[in-house]
């Protein structure tokens, strides 16, 4: 999570439960369950602007659901931070207005 995504959860005083995806990678079935939430589904959570990206000549590739899981099950530099889930209620990337109403949500 970045500082300043920590920084701001804190002063809203949220309860926090930081997962450092380089130590532990989600599942397949903990990143099937992210993209659901998601409009775009797992390509919600790629980070097309990452170097990881880049250096894999991702872009342009036409990949499938499966494909884009399987990497990002393996590929910590590919994932769009921070992931904000309450409920079920996610925020992907950093948003400060976003963020906030995640936190003051009731229930999920």
């Amino acid at each position: 999570m970045s500082r300043k995504a920590r920084q701001l959860l804190g002063e809203l005083g949220a309860e926090v439960e930081e997962r450092r995806y380089f130590d532990r990678l989600p599942s397949r079935e903990e990143i099937e369950k992210l993209a659901a939430m998601l409009p775009g589904g797992v390509m919600d959570l790629v980070a097309t602007r990452s170097r990881r990206f880049k250096e894999l000549g991702l872009e342009g590739q036409n990949l499938s659901h499966d494909q884009w899981v399987d990497l990002l099950s393996r590929e910590p530099g590919l994932w769009r931070r921070p992931i904000a889930v309450k409920g079920r209620r996610i925020v992907v990337g950093f948003d400060a207005d976003a963020l906030e109403e995640l936190v003051q949500a009731e229930g999920g």
